[in-house]
């Protein structure tokens, strides 16, 4: 079992079971004790779980728990609804930054989302906002609609302009997330938007995942909230002709 295939079969495991011993999960995988803590400690590290006394156990990502949008978030929301031209038909990806741009966009009458968050869609269901929701697969834990029929319907409409999200960023590389249908959707976006807007933290510049979705080649701006303070990762950045947004 390649790397990434291990860690999210680990993960897939613990979002069902929740909490596991870390014997079971090394019998399961059928690699070298080792092997396995090192995944575990790298899923650990990068916020996935948590591990105590010889057990390790899932933790739900910040939109399940309904966590308080952090002032690094309202900015970056800020920053992006500024962006959003008059009659502008966007595309929300799945997020809490995606919730928090939602929540910046309520007194707009004149715009269009489209979304497969029903996070975004709550929030705008009481506005004005043309608001239409994907198909597809409800993956509980993310409040999203993911899977096959997502992505054949997002590949047969062109956004202007798509908002993105993402779990981590790998440096010289891209953007990265957890589950293998995060990607392949997210893949899907980029491939129908004429211009992508990535939202994000300067926390997950140091933030690894388990799949890389995209290179930055594929991203137009990122609006991000804080300077990096990384000669190196802003020097890519302007190779790759990213425009960076400090909110």
């Amino acid at each position: 079992m390649k790397i990434d295939e291990r860690r999210q079969f680990i993960i897939n495991h613990l979002m069902t079971e929740n909490i596991v011993s870390v014997k079971k999960l090394i019998s399961m995988v059928n690699e070298s004790p080792a092997t396995v803590r090192r995944d575990l400690a790298f899923l650990e590290e990068n916020g996935y779980i948590v591990r105590t006394h010889g057990y390790a156990k899932y933790i739900p990502p910040a939109i399940v728990n309904n966590i308080t949008l952090s002032e690094g978030k309202i900015r970056v929301a800020k920053a992006a609804a500024s962006l959003i031209p008059e009659n502008a038909t966007i595309f929300l990806d799945s997020g809490v930054s995606s919730k928090a741009l939602a929540m910046e966009l309520t007194d707009r009458d004149d715009i269009c989302v489209y979304t497969n968050s029903l996070s975004v869609a709550n929030v705008l269901a009481s506005s004005k906002v043309s608001t239409y929701l994907t198909c597809g697969f409800l993956e509980g834990r993310q409040e999203a609609l993911v899977g096959s029929d997502t992505e054949r319907y997002v590949r047969q409409l062109r956004f202007p302009l798509l908002f993105l999200t993402t779990t981590g960023i790998r440096p010289n590389q891209g953007l990265a997330c957890v589950t293998a249908a995060q990607a392949n959707l997210k893949s899907a976006l980029i491939e129908s938007a004429e211009k992508v807007v990535l939202l994000t933290e300067v926390y997950k510049f140091s933030i690894d995942s388990i799949r890389l979705f995209a290179s930055f080649d594929e991203v137009d701006t990122i609006i991000v909230d804080e300077p990096l303070n990384n000669p190196e990762m802003e020097e890519t950045l302007r190779n790759k002709n990213v425009e960076l947004i400090i909110a």
